[in-house]
């Protein structure tokens, strides 16, 4: 029932009108002030997540300073958020975190961006949007070379170690269960973690992201002592996290990509972790290919 108009003393429909176009205008202004970029304009500092042991994607070095390929393709992100707020200066504030962290702290506003290893999934758009594609991965699983696992059937009574809420749990369960492999999946803190479990030997095996796996090896510098099992279970399309319903600033965040992607710039960061002999796959050339829009 709407009270406080009456027939014998009706307000001016002016003043009627006032207060409408008050309410109406009110929730508009809050959503203007509630986006990432008027957020990162008024304290000039962006805040990213990113993964500190997935070498080479995202990694904290010796001196603590971020680093790996998706780093870097978030610092150009931060060039291109400062150019368009025509900012002198952007201070980025760095959050360290596993995916589901990483994941967490944008959807509650800790973080503008994360820029990691962090697939792509429809339930994890419940929480985030995202950027476009950055990378294209596939799943794999790290045993000691002298463990007599050659496949997935070995796993059968062995302990395999998965950082719990991510793509590869959600997709390794069910293999093991639809092939009567009955391995204990183990959740394990990050791919490091597990990396230094199964050295110690409590754990059998490591599963997660290929790159990510052979990083940890190259880390250590002991290829020998470890093997990939040639056993794809998943394929992960990384993108990089960012708050959901908030168009203007995910606009900005692909225009920095595209621009990365278009002018070749990608090439060289894809050379300066991966090797200069290494190339992108034929699926990722295409990534690069289609999200190097024009402006």
């Amino acid at each position: 029932m709407v009270r406080g108009i009456s027939l014998h003393g009706r307000r001016s429909p002016l003043v009627v009108l006032a207060a409408l176009a008050g309410l109406l205008l009110q929730p508009a202004a809050v959503v203007a002030d509630s986006g990432a970029l008027d957020r990162i304009k008024a304290s000039k500092t962006i805040t990213v997540a990113y993964a500190p042991n997935a070498y080479p994607i995202s990694f904290k070095d010796a001196d603590g300073t971020p680093r790996g390929y998706s780093v870097d393709l978030c610092r150009r992100i931060v060039a291109t958020v400062q150019r368009d707020l025509e900012l002198d200066a952007l201070e980025v504030a760095w959050i360290e975190g596993n995916t589901p962290r990483r994941v967490a702290a944008v959807a509650n506003g800790e973080a503008d961006i994360e820029c990691g290893t962090t697939t792509m999934t429809l339930a994890r758009q419940r929480e985030v949007d995202f950027s476009n594609v950055v990378f294209v991965e596939s799943g794999g699983i790290l045993v000691k070379s002298d463990a007599g696992i050659r496949a997935l059937a070995d796993l059968g009574g062995k302990k395999v170690g998965v950082v719990a809420e991510t793509t590869t749990e959600r997709r390794l369960r069910p293999v093991l269960e639809e092939r009567l492999i009955n391995a204990q999946v183990v959740p394990i803190r990050d791919v490091r973690d597990g990396r230094e479990q199964l050295q110690s030997g409590a754990l059998d095996a490591v599963a997660s992201d290929r790159l990510l796996l052979i990083g940890q090896v190259a880390e250590v510098g002991n290829a020998e002592d470890f093997a990939i099992l040639d056993a794809d279970f998943s394929v992960e399309p990384y993108a990089f996290a960012v708050p959901r319903n908030d168009a203007d600033f995910r606009l900005v965040v692909n225009h920095g990509l595209a621009q990365v992607y278009r002018t070749g710039e990608v090439d060289r960061i894809f050379e300066r972790w991966f090797g200069e002999d290494s190339e992108p796959t034929a699926l990722l050339e295409t990534v690069f290919f289609i999200y190097g829009f024009a402006d």
